[in-house]
């Protein structure tokens, strides 16, 4: 019976340990808190009875002041909330506060004995930003429909401070971190495209209801980034039926041009249909919400370094379904299904010189589920559970052709354009990306006489994300690589060149199936929010992260183990949440990046690689096709793919990359100091200091020490490329960050931010093509060729912006005819950086370098390197600035608002240049001629990097259109100017 005893107690302790260390803010949060203090006379007052209600929560919610007067409810669906404090003998009060997504509300209450039955009612509270450790920002959907921005998840996320959208292809930044490593929810749903991290589309619009970008000081219940977190949430239904009928009105038309003067767009209206419907199955237990989106449309695109159009078209179709049920009072459910329809034509995967490149068709379906569990167990005991997971597919993307004329595809080196055919094949199968998450958490409130009080979450996260595909880099397997920019004929065709002894011939082979790979994180995490009185509180918390990683071919790539503090401290001056002061240190750790790192050393579904150097006579320019033709004319000629004389490198997949050690996480160490105060009742300001160091980049590193091994494709030995981490790279980043709000009077409602950040280091380590990929150093590969202090300066990265200004008023006027909404969105981008950089040559050759390096001993010795010519980033393109303007009408008709939405976008029609040719040519480059000096008019001069400066003019001369916009940008395609001044409209109804 003893023994049965101890059995029993130890089930039990074991179980609620379970329970706790099953309770930290989910990764995927789609809720909010409330907490306050209720006092009389000075003091916290025990025992006062704390009722919630709201038209976001499935009946009411009650709990108890403890003894200190606090009280708190988690996992709350965000909305406007009415909180009512009754004790006999008291007045009632009752406050209305707004609990946002990701957010910990206040409500405070100061109660007085009263003798006749006597409320009070106050309708403001603080606003969740003020009060929270976080740097964060919150959207409402109502906020989002009257400003004049994009309704989509990233135009929102834009709006935020510490976020640009300077990543490679115009990717979203947060807080200066490369643009993969941030985590994207919806509904709990992370949707993050796998390779490259940016947020999927499985969202319809006029479903969202609330998001939140977190950017700074981020609890220890979030992971896997080294960024920032964005969280969104759809609506769920409700009491009371509602929903929308919209129809968004595009046209090409209705945007001025750029001063390129490219041909004004055809007048085509281009329609976009979205329903939500929300309401009761059962009241207070079971409610449904639907919602769909449709569109198909032609796109009008310039082809690179033109003017010249064309035009993509796509058909897409969104559903989506979601359920929220009370099972009991204490528990509940949500689940929630998206399912994408994606058909594209003319596609243009990347930067396109001619039709050629277009992928002519292609689909990429997308789906995403979701499911929570919420349970409150004691008053102050809370359990949630989540499991979600989304995927993508590419479907016939990339060319099928397997001739090497019509099927090889051209990356012109100077621009980075494709011609030829359409990059990447398609002939091994379909490619799926996708993740999947389940978490548990516990949320434990404890209060003590002395210690105050305690808000303890805690909880395991396991995160998993794939990839299987087949990587096939063109229908031929062949791409050739000039770098010689391309000319056009009088039609516009592209005519295309290639010259020996510069460019070359690469060839692709997958020698092995993919399987479907397989990079998992583990995370335990515990946080203490602790008030320890009215003025101290403290947040403690740590994440611990367990990475491993399988790639295609099934190998151990990864098995990284880390924990991560996250502390903080804030002093609330004068006791009431007025004003505090805010610090914090915390570690965040990212999970292990798939492709191009995970997969690195991967024989299966990589491609191998085998590239000459083209050595036949001088061709073009013309027409693709046949300065295809041409090359592989004189490649056949000398042997193909058996040549040995003009085999410049290569290496068969898993031979010549190794991961010999296992890859470790990419972290980054943050401090942060700042204070925030509330402006009466009416509004708030914000103000951060945020700091961050970056570690453990991936690198691939080769010196003479590198082991050699039989290459059985290449049919001899080769030198090793190891894929690792490396410390040898700097990326550092500091901002100050301001956001305030205030509504002056009930009808206008005012706000904005300012960012100003600094974004510097020696490493980009991500391009818009391939996501994340490892970088090589100055001193880590073939050094005696490359460590050279011009080929990887410390400087400002291209993903640096000096300063944002993003400033909003929205002003509602009643009227008998209907109601109106004015509102204005001011913005202000400072222009981002760019650089004199071209490539060079590293290794001496009798032709066109006598004065650099000789080989010292490698196999496959590096020919050609980056060489900047000035400081990084020592030039910046415009500053931007916008003013956007919407005008909002309704017009209630019965139980349905008729509603117009019209939207000027750059209505001065500022023309900043925010991107341009930045060519620069070197002795690599057939076209580049001495302009000055004793033998101008010859082709340029090589230099060796380590002892000689380079002279413009003799070593390296700029592009013709340097500095120069060449593509222009239209509302759909971005191009090097900022958006012209353009016109949007939608109509529809809402009930």
């Amino acid at each position: 019976m003893n023994l049965f005893s101890q059995r029993a107690r130890a089930v039990l302790v074991i179980s609620f340990l379970a329970l706790l260390v099953a309770a930290l803010p989910l990764s995927a949060q789609q809720t909010g808190r409330l907490s306050g203090e209720v006092s009389q006379a000075g003091s916290g007052l025990p025992g006062v009875r704390v009722t919630i209600a709201s038209p976001s929560l499935q009946g009411t919610r009650n709990a108890e002041t403890d003894v200190n007067g606090n009280y708190q409810f988690g996992a709350l669906p965000p909305g406007q909330y009415t909180v009512s404090f009754e004790m006999e003998g008291m007045q009632t009060v009752t406050r209305s506060v707004n609990v946002t997504l990701a957010g910990t509300a206040r409500a405070d209450a100061e109660m007085k004995l009263s003798a006749v039955a006597e409320a009070i009612t106050v309708t403001a509270s603080s606003p969740a930003v003020a009060e929270t450790q976080e740097m964060q920002a919150n959207y409402s959907s109502e906020l989002i429909n009257q400003l004049p921005i994009g309704r989509t998840l990233i135009a929102t996320v834009n709006l935020a401070p510490g976020v640009t959208q300077n990543g490679p292809s115009g990717a979203t930044v947060i807080s200066g971190a490369q643009s993969f490593d941030n985590v994207f929810y919806v509904d709990g749903a992370v949707v993050n495209e796998v390779l490259r991290g940016q947020p999927l589309d499985l969202f319809i619009e006029d479903a969202l209801q609330e998001t939140t970008v977190l950017t700074g000081a981020i609890s220890a219940e979030y992971g896997r980034f080294t960024g920032g977190v964005v969280t969104a949430i759809t609506k769920a239904g409700g009491n009371t039926f509602s929903g929308s009928l919209r129809d968004s009105l595009t046209n090409a038309a209705w945007t001025t041009t750029t001063p390129l003067n490219e041909p004004k767009a055809d007048s085509k209206i281009d329609e976009t249909y979205e329903a939500t419907l929300g309401g009761r199955i059962i009241r207070d237990r079971l409610w449904f919400f639907v919602a769909g989106r449709d569109f198909s449309r032609d796109t009008p695109h310039f082809f690179a370094n033109s003017t010249i159009p064309f035009t993509s078209g796509r058909e897409q179709r969104r559903l989506e379904g979601k359920l929220t049920g009370q099972i009991t009072p204490k528990h509940s459910v949500i689940g929630s299904y998206l399912d994408l329809k994606d058909k594209q034509t003319d596609n243009c995967s990347f930067t396109c010189f001619e039709r050629s490149t277009l992928d002519a068709s292609r689909q990429t379906p997308e789906k995403k589920r979701a499911f929570t569990y919420n349970g409150i167990l004691t008053q102050n005991l809370l359990v949630e559970g989540a499991y979600s997971d989304s995927s993508l597919t590419f479907v016939d993307s990339g060319s099928s052709d397997p001739s090497v004329v019509t099927g090889t595809a051209v990356i012109e080196q100077v621009t980075g354009s494709f011609l030829g055919a359409p990059v990447f094949g398609s002939a091994l199968g379909d490619k799926t990306r996708s993740s999947k998450d389940w978490t548990v958490k516990g949320t434990y409130y404890l209060s003590t006489a002395a210690l105050g009080s305690h808000n303890i979450v805690a909880g395991y996260d396991d995160f998993t994300n794939s990839l299987k595909e087949d990587n096939s880099q063109s229908g031929s397997d062949f791409i050739l690589y000039t770098y010689t920019l391309p000319g056009r004929a009088a039609d516009g065709s592209a005519l295309t060149s290639f010259s020996p002894g510069s460019d070359l011939i690469i060839y692709w082979p997958i020698l092995q199936a993919a399987k479907k790979n397989d990079f998992n994180t583990k995370s335990f995490f515990v946080n203490d929010k602790w008030d320890l009185n009215n003025h101290l509180s403290f947040n403690l918390g740590a994440r611990y992260d367990n990475n491993v990683g399988k790639d295609e071919a099934g190998n151990k790539v990864a098995d990284d183990q880390t924990v991560s503090p996250r502390v903080g401290i804030t002093y609330d001056v004068s006791g009431n949440g007025r004003l505090q002061l805010r610090g914090t240190y915390g570690q965040y750790v990212s999970k292990i990046a798939n492709g191009n790192v995970g997969d690195a050393a991967s024989p299966a579904g990589s491609p191998s690689l085998l590239y000459w150097v083209y050595y036949g006579p001088e061709i073009g320019p013309l027409p693709t096709t046949q300065a295809v033709a041409k090359v592989f004319d004189w490649f056949n000629s000398v042997g193909g793919i058996n040549n040995k004389d003009f085999l410049l490198g290569g290496s068969t997949g898993g031979v010549g990359t190794q991961i010999q050690n296992k890859l470790t996480s990419p972290s980054v160490d943050e401090y942060t100091f700042g204070a925030s105060t509330v402006l009466g009742q009416k509004g708030f300001l914000r103000a951060d200091y945020q700091h961050r160091n970056w570690h453990d980049f991936y690198a691939n590193i080769q010196d003479l020490n590198s082991p050699i091994v039989f290459d059985p494709l290449r049919g001899r030995n080769i030198q090793v490329t190891l894929t690792q981490n490396s410390d040898e790279f700097t990326r550092n980043y500091e901002a100050v960050l301001v956001q305030g709000g205030y509504r002056l009077f009930s009808r206008l409602n005012l706000g904005g931010n300012y960012t100003w950040s600094k974004l510097k280091g020696n490493i980009v380590g991500e391009t818009s093509g391939s996501g994340p990929i490892p970088s090589t150093g100055l001193t880590s590969y073939q050094p005696e060729l490359l460590a050279y202090a011009q080929r990887a300066p410390i400087g400002y990265l291209p993903q640096d912006q000096t300063h944002k200004v993003r400033l909003f008023g929205s002003y509602d006027i009643p009227s008998p005819v209907g109601n109106f909404n004015v509102s204005v969105l001011e913005r202000f981008d400072s222009g981002s950086p760019y650089s004199v950089v071209g490539t060079i040559r590293v290794l001496r050759s009798a032709s066109q370098c006598t004065t650099c390096r000789a080989n010292p001993g490698y196999v496959s010795p590096t020919t050609t390197s980056t060489y900047y010519f000035g400081d990084r980033g020592g030039l910046r393109w415009d500053d931007v600035t916008a003013t956007d303007l919407a005008l909002n009408y309704q017009l209630p008709l019965w139980k349905v608002n008729l509603f117009v939405e019209g939207e000027l976008i750059n209505a001065f029609n500022q023309k900043a240049q925010v991107n341009g040719d930045t060519t620069v040519l070197t002795s690599v480059n057939s076209s580049c001629i001495q302009t000055q000096g004793p033998n101008a008019g010859k082709r340029c001069a090589g230099f060796d990097p380590f002892t000689e400066t380079p002279v413009e003019g003799i070593n390296y001369v700029k592009g013709s259109n340097f500095g120069h916009a060449v593509n222009p940008t239209s509302s759909l395609t971005a191009g090097d100017y900022q958006l012209p001044r353009t016109y949007r409209v939608s109509v529809g109804i809402r009930f």
